[in-house]
C-alpha cells in the first residue's frame, strides 16, 4: 500500500467542493460555492457566520464527509472544515483534522419563528420552515445540487446557456415533466474473480461480512486468502450517476486499476470510471452503473 500510512484520528480534507466565505462586519457577506457567488445578509455577524457554516453542514451531509471551508473576515482568511454532525474545526497545514472530540454544535435562530436550533437543522422543529438558518438573500433553485469536479464540463457554449435560462423560464412546464417521467431506477453491476456476478441497488457495502452502513444493502464476497476486511468499502451512484467508492480503513486497502495503478485514501470517497475494475485485498471487481441516478440515502 502507500509507503506512508495515515495517522490514527486524522481525517484529510479534501479541496472540493470549493467554498468560500466572506464576512462584513455589518452583518452582510457572500458566499461563494463552485465558482457561484450568492449575497448573504442577516441581523448580526455571528448570526452570518452561524447561517453559512449551516449550508457549510448541508453540503457536508451530502456528500457524507467533511468540507472545506474558507472564511475571510477582517482582512484574514481561516481554512476550516465544517462535518456533516455541525462540528467546525481548522485545518492544519497538513491538509488534514484530528477526530472532534468535545466539539460542541453551534446554534442560531430561525430566520422565520427565531426558535434556536444547531445549524445540522434542515426543518425548524417549531414552525417547519425549510433551511431554518439560512443567510443566503436569494436560495439557490436547487440547494442540493453539488455535483463532483469530474461531471463539470471545462468550457460550455454560449448556445446552451441560453437554452438553460429558457428553462428556467419554464420551470412550472419541468416540474410537470419531471412528476409524469421519473428516471430508471439507478443500479450496480459487479463481476468479480473469485464468484459470480452480482446486480445490487445504488448504494452497498462490500467485505467478508459486512456489517450495514448507513442503510446500505451488504454484499459478502468471497476472498481466497482473507485479504478482504469484515467491511472492506462502501459503492455508491451519486446523483450525478457517477460510481463512487470509500475504502473503510480496510486492512488491505482499495487498489484502482488505471494506468498507472492508484490506492484510494481510506475514508475518502473517490469517483472511479464506469466499469473499471478496482483491487479489494485479493479480490478483483469491475463495477458498471447499470443505468439510472441516484437520490441521497436516508
Amino acid at each position: 500500500m502507500n509507503a506512508t500510512q495515515p495517522v490514527v484520528g486524522l481525517h484529510r480534507v479534501p479541496d472540493w467542493p470549493r467554498v468560500a466565505a466572506d464576512v462584513a462586519e455589518n452583518g452582510t457577506g457572500t458566499l461563494t460555492i463552485n465558482g457561484v457567488t450568492r449575497a448573504c445578509a442577516a441581523e448580526s455577524v455571528t448570526a452570518l457566520r452561524t447561517g453559512m457554516i449551516a449550508r457549510a453542514v448541508a453540503i457536508a451531509n451530502q456528500l457524507r464527509r467533511p468540507i472545506r471551508l474558507d472564511v475571510t473576515e477582517s482582512g484574514q482568511t481561516h481554512a476550516l472544515a465544517v462535518r456533516p454532525e455541525g462540528h467546525v474545526q481548522l485545518i492544519g497545514a497538513d491538509g488534514s483534522i484530528p477526530a472532534p472530540d468535545g466539539l460542541s454544535v453551534d446554534e442560531g435562530r430561525c430566520r422565520v419563528c427565531r426558535r434556536l436550533q444547531p445549524v445540522t437543522s434542515t426543518t425548524c422543529v417549531q414552525c417547519a420552515v425549510d433551511e431554518p438558518l439560512r443567510v443566503e438573500v436569494s436560495p439557490p433553485a436547487e440547494p442540493n445540487a453539488i455535483i463532483p469536479p469530474t461531471a463539470v464540463p471545462v468550457t460550455r457554449p454560449r448556445a446552451v446557456e441560453l437554452h438553460e435560462l429558457d428553462e428556467l423560464h419554464e420551470v412550472e412546464h419541468t416540474r410537470i415533466s419531471r412528476r409524469s417521467a421519473a428516471p430508471p431506477a439507478p443500479t450496480l453491476h459487479l463481476a468479480f474473480n473469485t464468484q459470480a456476478s452480482v446486480d445490487t441497488g445504488a448504494h452497498i457495502v462490500i467485505g467478508r461480512n459486512p456489517e450495514p452502513v448507513a442503510g446500505r444493502e451488504t454484499l459478502t464476497v468471497a476472498t481466497p486468502g482473507r485479504m478482504l476486511s469484515r467491511t472492506h468499502a462502501t459503492i455508491d451512484v451519486d446523483d450525478a450517476g457517477q460510481i463512487v467508492v470509500t475504502d473503510l480503513d480496510s486492512a488491505n486497502g482499495i487498489e484502482l486499476q488505471s494506468a498507472p495503478p492508484q490506492w484510494l485514501t481510506p475514508g475518502e470517497p473517490t469517483v472511479i470510471p464506469n466499469g473499471a475494475t478496482i483491487l479489494l485485498g485479493d479480490v478483483y471487481c469491475t463495477v458498471t452503473n447499470g443505468g439510472g441516478v441516484s437520490s441521497p440515502l436516508r
